[in-house]
């Protein structure tokens, strides 16, 4: 039972930490008022609880992030939440997404769900951690996320540690593999 329970207690925090960073993906800086308000300036950092492992793209030690994935430890896929302020989508019609760095691109689609909070829409992807996904993470130039056709981009300088540190952790295996 006692198992059960932290299994439970580790989806619900990386459901919420997802939906955290859900809040404000894809909020350009310029409109956010993080800097206003004095706090550190946006940049990508590492985290982690219990078996999940994080690249952020945020303010560290707040609630302010606009980019996240996540994957478990030993699993083969990496969840990635975003946020979709300026489309004018609806809930539940599907938003193409593409994901570009390194000479390498994703492209996937996912229905939006309204986030409560902002008003705006929600996409919560699940993507296979292949070569492609790797090198986008892994890169050292611009990632560009592009949902229904309005571009953000995103400065990868001090992504390669975090990225490489939650890959390693993507890639071990679990007790008892």
């Amino acid at each position: 039972m006692k198992q059960t329970r932290s299994a439970v207690r580790r989806a619900t925090v990386f459901s919420r930490m997802l939906l955290a960073a859900a809040l404000a993906v894809l909020i350009p800086v310029a409109v956010a008022p993080v800097a206003a308000q004095g706090e550190e300036p946006l940049r990508w950092f590492g985290d982690s609880f219990d078996d999940i492992t994080m690249l952020v793209y945020g303010v560290p030690h707040s609630d302010y992030v606009a980019v996240i994935f996540g994957c478990k430890r030993g699993e083969r896929f990496v969840k990635v939440g975003l946020q979709d302020e300026d489309s004018g989508a609806e809930e539940g019609v599907p938003l193409p997404v593409r994901m570009a760095a390194a000479g390498r691109q994703i492209e996937f689609s996912e229905k939006g769900v309204r986030n409560q909070d902002s008003g705006g829409i929600e996409l919560h992807a699940r993507l296979p951690l292949d070569e492609t996904l790797r090198r986008i993470l892994g890169s050292s130039g611009r990632l560009d996320i592009t949902i229904a056709g309005r571009t953000q981009h995103y400065d990868m300088a001090g992504a390669a540690k975090p990225a490489a540190k939650m890959l390693a952790a993507c890639d071990a295996t679990t007790a008892g593999q």
